[in-house]
């Protein structure tokens, strides 16, 4: 399942009731793969045109500068679809009950603290009572997003110039002083709305009422436009006055923040929704035409005006930022375009990224020649996860360069003098001086000794039976030439006591004729760094076994993974020429999770839950809401991912089952964990 439905997860509780309630959105015909389909019937063929399905749309509210704009339809819009992936069949189960009772556990949590510490503090009744009432407003919340969605969008634009600013900045130039902040700060706002919420909009004041009660802001009433809402009392120290407002417009409620005043953002609604706002924006149009799937979630990122705005703004400040987001290739990508949604079992996503020009830094990585299953190194046979892709490695190592310098861009590294007044000198002097202390450092010539050596595919990949999770990574690194390979990795042992900061020992050994190297050392912890190149493959892992598993399987003597018929099938459909393949198991994911919660759920309950003041109170955290493992398991099957690149666009086509962020590198249970330690 796609992230933004991972992060949705609660409200998939609370979606069921309210399927058969509400009317369904419009929704994409069926068409080609990708954004490029013919517009749906009900768009308007012109930005200000008032019939079909988006006369009243929030999108209309927004300004046609948008820069980044995301929406969530919710689940009510889309009932046949979600009843027909793998969540029709996880919620009608008793993980479904897991999750119900879990969200329903949650608001009488966070009520024994919204009602008992007023009472402890002396409130009075009124206000206990109105704690009360936000609380069941509250309760109500996850229901409303579920049937109604909601849409995020954000804008940085440059400082609106003033009569009177223009008039203090010519004063303080004539008279030798430097415009103040405020003359060059931007403006910036984002924008979340909530379609249709009608009169339900109390459960959505109810709820901001609550939560700013407990971090003590001031709420105040204001009145702009016609419009009635409410606003926080905030500071105004500083060249930058933020405001923070909600008001309904129209039949949508909207939650505004930013540096304009509220009033100006009302009267801007009001003039973007006679001209059809963001409805005419190009990336709009393409980000509503999502192909095959049924779209839930869609959305942009015009990453070029952005860039632009950057450039245009910090530039004159920041000498050499300009041609360092050039020359990092980040100001080359012109648009970021995605949608998710439900296709049968799958979930879907579409993800295009816009390169049209010249390919420099980051972006020159990738290297268009398709890659497939018969590519791959011997992985084991319960491969829980892989990355593999396509790269230039002399493109690779000068990106990352060029990323560093961009990183360390107010660091000097003494080489800068003689190029001072030539910004693309400097960096090149500069990029010059850190290839030759990675020279230094590795004591190989990079571009010499190794790149020209190495292949086009990286491939990462983790077993749980040869590795824990992260710890339990492989890297291989295609080679052309192994003996030459195996010579420059030899000479990096010099590079690895200087890591390590403590002396190091190696172990070469061999296994069926192919020798591996074991470094040990104080320095590295619970890790033995291990290489070996095997065939046509540099392996590198943070223990031997993993290493010693590559070996054995490039000589038969272990089963290699071959996809199981199901996924072959499921690939067999997916386009041919991708560079890119990713494969996680969520069965994985699911299992480290549901083992480690709870642990997780218990360490909260002691801590939390069972102490000296309230032993008479106690009431335990249920751990039956932590759902088995092999019940929600059942349903899943592996998540695929393709990248594409036709020179112009970068497209990530995924389909999958279920995913978590971090899944592809295995850290999931770690930043679990972490996160109830913090906690």
């Amino acid at each position: 399942m796609p992230r933004s439905f991972a992060l949705a997860l609660v409200a998939l509780a609370l979606a069921s009731p309210a399927f058969v309630a509400a009317p369904p959105v419009p929704r994409d015909p069926p068409a080609k793969p990708g954004f490029t389909a013919a517009p749906r019937d009900q768009a308007p063929a012109k930005p200000g045109g008032a019939g079909g399905a988006w006369a009243e749309a929030p999108e209309r509210l927004l300004p046609p500068s948008t820069q980044l704009y995301l929406r969530w339809d919710g689940l009510t819009a889309h009932p046949d679809a979600y009843q027909k992936s793998i969540w029709g069949g996880i919620m009608a189960g008793p993980t479904g009950d897991n999750i119900r009772a879990l969200v329903a556990r949650a608001p009488k949590l966070l009520g024994a603290s919204v009602l008992a510490d007023p009472l402890l503090d002396g409130k009075s009744p009124a206000e206990l009572k109105a704690n009360l009432t936000d609380l069941k407003a509250t309760e109500k919340l996850i229901g409303l997003l579920t049937d109604k969605g909601a849409l995020v969008a954000a804008e940085v634009r440059e400082p609106a110039p003033t009569l009177k600013g223009v008039g203090q900045a010519l004063g303080g130039l004539v008279g030798g002083k430097l415009p103040g902040a405020e003359a060059i700060i931007p403006d910036a706002q984002m924008t979340v709305i909530v379609p249709d919420v009608g009169d339900r909009a109390d459960v959505i004041y109810g709820s901001l009422r609550l939560l700013f009660r407990k971090v003590e802001e001031k709420i105040e009433p204001f009145e702009a436009g016609g419009r009635k809402g409410f606003r926080l009392n905030l500071p105004s120290d500083g060249p930058v006055h933020p405001h923070v407002a909600w008001w309904v417009e129209g039949k949508h409620f909207v939650f505004y923040t930013g540096t304009r005043k509220p009033a100006d953002v009302i009267a801007e609604m009001a003039t973007n929704a006679t001209k059809g706002g963001l409805t005419g924006h190009p990336l709009f149009q393409r980000c509503i035409r999502t192909g095959e799937f049924e779209s839930v979630t869609r959305g942009f990122v015009d990453t070029g005006k952005m860039m632009d705005l950057a450039k245009g703004l910090a530039g004159p400040f920041v000498p050499g930022l300009k041609e360092r987001l050039d020359g990092t290739g980040l100001a080359g990508v012109k648009a970021v375009v995605f949608a998710s949604g439900f296709d049968g079992k799958e979930s879907r996503a579409l993800y295009e990224i816009d390169v049209p020009g010249e390919r420099k830094g980051l972006t020159k990585v990738l290297k268009n020649v398709p890659l497939g299953v018969a590519d791959l190194p011997p992985m084991p046979p319960d491969v829980s996860r892989f990355s593999a892709l396509r790269v230039d490695p002399a493109a690779t190592y000068d990106a990352g360069l060029g990323v560093i310098d961009l990183l360390a861009m107010n660091a000097e590294f003494g080489v800068e003098d003689d190029a001072k007044k030539n910004v693309a000198a400097a960096i090149k002097a500069r990029k010059a001086y850190l290839m030759r202390e990675t020279d230094k450092f590795l004591g190989i010539s990079v571009t010499d000794d190794l790149l020209p050596y190495l292949g086009d595919r990286v491939v990462t990949f983790q077993s749980p039976t040869e590795g824990l999770q992260v710890f339990g990574t492989v890297v291989c690194i295609s080679v052309k030439d192994a003996d030459k390979v195996r010579i420059a990795a030899d000479r990096v042992q010099r590079a690895i006591e200087a890591i390590a900061s403590s002396p190091v020992k190696v172990r070469k050994k061999t296994l069926k004729g192919v020798e591996y190297r074991e470094f040990y050392s104080r320095g590295f912890g619970f890790i033995t760094p291990t290489y070996a190149v095997v065939g046509d493959w540099l392996v590198v892992a943070g223990h031997p076994q993993m290493v010693q598993g590559v070996i054995l399987r490039s000589k038969g003597d272990l089963e290699k993974w071959a996809p199981d018929a199901a996924t072959a099938k499921r690939l067999a459909k997916m386009p041919t020429d991708g560079c890119g393949l990713q494969y996680c198991d969520p069965k994985s994911s699911i299992g480290n999770l549901c083992c480690i919660g709870p642990l997780a759920l218990g360490t909260l309950g002691l801590r939390n839950q069972f102490t000296e003041q309230n032993e008479t109170d106690f009431n335990p955290i249920d751990m039956g809401v932590v759902p088995n493992a092999h019940e929600l398991g059942r349903h899943l099957f592996p998540n695929l991912t393709i990248t594409r690149d036709d020179g112009k666009t970068i497209r990530i086509e995924v389909n999958e089952s279920f995913s978590l962020p971090l899944e592809a590198v295995g850290a999931e249970p770690f930043a679990f964990a972490l996160l109830t330690a913090a906690f």
